[in-house]
């Protein structure tokens, strides 16, 4: 095993959008900072392609195999690179509701009251909208939690045929609202992400340093076990370890916990951190069901999605329980 002979304040696992966001708000402390990625810098080209892509060609799947509670393999939605999953995300950036944080019941349980608040929550909301340059309107959305800071700009405009199924939901009543969005205000490459906004401008700090095509295997902790004191890695094939004060876990929900259950030791037999044995347990994704609405004119498909439909997130008089957030994009719209 390779023993890297710098020893670090700390070390950040993954540069998505936790790991990109961390590292930008510690490089101006001065601290001795090693980024870890599993991937290497995606081509813009290959960035951010649109819905058919992803989708249908079923673009930007793990290399590896994982297997379901049936044990069937699959190979799973998810992308290795500078960035993260934020290269090929719709870069809306929405907060939580304050009720978000209440007790909710749903249609096949409770949601148990956090013990954070949405106010706890709402300077990193506003301080991440920052940093992300994002484009909203917070006046039109009848579920919009307070902000102390309005979005650093404005809302861009609709595509024309989006604007004109706009006005027809208003017309019946309903509060077509604009979509936030992380936008970088550079035509060659207008989408934000935790590379754009995290990760490449803190490459300039003397006090950090970027390895990628490091897969982080393990995480080792001092003898009492009570704190993590070195990071595995594979690099080339080979093995290296990497000591810091400070390790953040960022490579995403479902690999973070599958790194904590691969660094079970003696003091930890099932996992770190997984005393309750819940550790992976209840990870969730997106449930999206799609409505098609053929159309005799076309579009070119490739705009980005804009609007929301929120008001049925809490449900309505004739179905108390919280509904989704409808999106409106084209069919073959920017992802």
């Amino acid at each position: 095993m390779i023993i890297d002979d710098q020893y670090y304040d700390v070390i950040v696992i993954g540069t998505g959008a936790g790991g990109g966001t961390i590292a930008h708000k510690l490089a101006p402390t001065g601290k001795k900072i090693l980024i870890l990625e599993r991937g290497d810098f995606m081509a813009l080209e290959e960035q951010n392609r649109t819905s058919v892509d992803v989708f249908k060609r079923e673009r930007y799947h793990a290399p590896e195999q994982w297997y379901d509670s049936m044990g069937e393999p699959f190979s799973p939605q998810t992308n290795y690179a500078v960035g993260g999953n934020t290269k090929i995300y719709g870069a809306v950036l929405q907060r939580m509701r304050s009720r978000d944080f209440e007790t909710v019941k749903h249609q096949n349980g409770i949601s148990p009251e956090w013990c954070l608040k949405y106010n706890d929550f709402e300077p990193y909301y506003s301080a991440a909208e920052q940093l992300y340059r994002v484009h909203g309107n917070t006046a039109h959305d009848p579920t919009e939690p307070s902000h102390s800071q309005d979005y650093p700009y404005p809302a861009p405009d609709h595509e024309p045929r989006i604007q004109t199924l706009t006005e027809a939901i208003a017309q019946q009543g309903l509060h077509p609202t604009t979509l936030p969005l992380t936008l970088t205000r550079q035509d060659d490459d207008p989408t934000g992400d935790s590379e754009v906004f995290g990760i490449e401008p803190v490459l300039k700090s003397p006090n950090v340093t970027l390895i990628t095509s490091a897969k982080v295997v393990s995480l080792h902790t001092n003898s009492s076990g009570q704190m993590i004191k070195a990071v595995q890695a594979e690099i080339n094939g080979n093995p290296h370890l990497f000591l810091a004060d400070v390790v953040v876990l960022a490579c995403g929900a479902i690999n973070s916990a599958a790194l904590m259950l691969q660094s079970a030791n003696e003091k930890h037999p099932d996992g770190l951190a997984n005393g309750s044995g819940l550790v992976g347990r209840n990870l969730m994704k997106h449930l999206m069901t799609a409505i098609v609405q053929r159309d005799g004119k076309s579009n070119s498909g490739t705009f980005r999605r804009s609007v929301s439909v929120n008001d049925f997130y809490w449900g309505d008089e004739n179905f108390a329980i919280p509904w989704a957030i409808s999106r409106i994009q084209g069919d073959c719209s920017r992802m």
